[in-house]
């Protein structure tokens, strides 16, 4: 991380001195080194999980590390299930047809601000298809730091512009390959490649903080594409390139045998620190590194939920296990319930911890599983393993609180 950067992030960190555990603040003060923050804008981005600083959200997101509350950290919204892929990674297939109206959409989203949640993910689907999505993206206002997750499929200058202008923080264009064929392959559509690319061309053009994302198959970490594919971004200007582990889920749901190993995600968790130590090319923020046991480890639940476009409200959005839904109840005292299960964050992947545990999901015809199923499959989860490391020092002594603040 460039000293420039460093200058920028010390009033965070002595606006914590006194507040947070100082061996916490050391450890994380030492992990940054693993990090490429990028200026844009007037702010500065480490990655696309946390909000810009300085910002509103950003604030949102300090003030409730500092009081210790359970608040997610991020809430991904599929605010549709339509597609015009079939990629057979589609962490959403199996999940129930249909969406919410613009009220309703709205509705949710002024609900996770009332959590005190700082980040806020547009997914699907591909969330483009939707008419009123800029609508729905002006409704985060400064409270919520936006991501718009997307294949590019609808994207034009005009749209780019207006999702620019109603506060989009972030457009992350999914892409599975360097080579155009094997991308299309992936996607079952010749020339999403192509597409994709105008994506990344449009969405810099109108300003936006743009990030790449892919799925880090045995075969991709094995052949050397996801180093392709940074490069690949690199040329485009692209601030960011997250990196994903396969899940068996959604699509996937039966495809155990894509999980990668221990090497092969340590190999990943290597790349995500060489590469951002270069300060060059796009930051890289690989899921293996960021959530395994050296950092943050698993937030499902405990700092992290997902909505799908039915209103179901599950743990993330790998995990298709519902705790209640929207619609019926409010966002918050399904979130209240879902700390009896998950009062703390975790080593280790919840979904795949559980994939392989139970014939409930191997079996299930639509997801996600009720939530009767889902606490009896919740109950096969150890829950007094280890801490990951970032939350050693943080928690030490202390449970976090449950209930959550209105911070708007």
């Amino acid at each position: 991380m460039k000293l420039r950067d460093w200058v920028l992030l010390t009033p965070i960190f002595l606006r914590c001195l006194g507040k947070l555990p100082l061996r916490h603040l050391l450890y994380l003060a030492k992990q940054f080194r693993n990090e490429q923050p990028k200026r844009h804008e007037t702010g500065l981005h480490v990655n696309a999980f946390f909000p810009p600083y300085p910002s509103k959200a950003f604030d949102r997101f300090l003030d409730s590390v500092i009081e210790r509350r359970r608040v997610p950290y991020s809430v991904y919204f599929a605010v549709t299930d339509r597609c015009p892929f079939d990629c057979p990674h589609c962490s959403y297939g199996m999940h129930q047809a249909g969406e919410m109206g613009t009220e309703e959409a709205v509705e949710v989203i002024e609900q996770i601000k009332s959590l005190g949640t700082p980040t806020i993910g547009f997914t699907g689907g591909e969330p483009l298809l939707r008419d009123d999505i800029v609508e729905l993206v002006r409704a985060c206002g400064d409270e919520l730091a936006s991501v718009m997750f997307t294949t590019g499929c609808g994207l034009d200058s005009q749209l780019a512009d207006e999702l620019r202008r109603a506060g989009l923080g972030c457009i992350m264009i999914g892409m599975e390959s360097s080579d155009a064929g094997e991308h299309d392959a992936v996607r079952g559509v010749e020339g999403s490649f192509e597409q994709a690319i105008r994506t990344v061309e449009l969405s810099r053009s109108a300003g936006l903080y743009t990030a790449v994302s892919t799925v880090a198959t045995r075969e991709k970490v094995r052949s050397g594409q996801i180093e392709k594919l940074a490069r690949l971004a690199g040329e485009y200007g692209v601030h960011e390139f997250r990196v994903l582990e396969p899940v068996p889920t959604g699509s996937f749901c039966k495809q155990e045998n894509e999980v990668l190993g221990s090497e092969e995600s340590e190999r990943l968790a290597d790349f995500h620190k060489r590469w951002n130590r270069r300060n060059k090319g796009p930051a890289v923020s690989g899921f293996s590194y960021l959530e395994s046991d050296e950092m943050f480890g698993c937030g499902a639940g405990f700092h992290h939920l997902f909505i799908d476009a039915v209103g179901n409200v599950c743990p993330c959005d790998l995990t298709p296990l519902s705790f209640g839904n929207v619609l019926d109840e409010s966002l918050e005292s399904i979130w209240l319930r879902m700390g009896e299960t998950f009062e703390l964050p975790r080593c280790g992947c919840l979904m795949k911890d559980i994939c392989g545990q139970t014939y409930v999901l191997k079996n299930a015809q639509e997801l996600p599983i009720d939530p009767e199923r889902s606490l009896k499959v919740c109950e096969a989860v150890k829950k007094d393993g280890p801490l990951p490391k970032v939350y050693k020092n943080l928690l030490k002594g202390r449970k976090p609180v449950s209930r959550p603040e209105n911070r708007q």
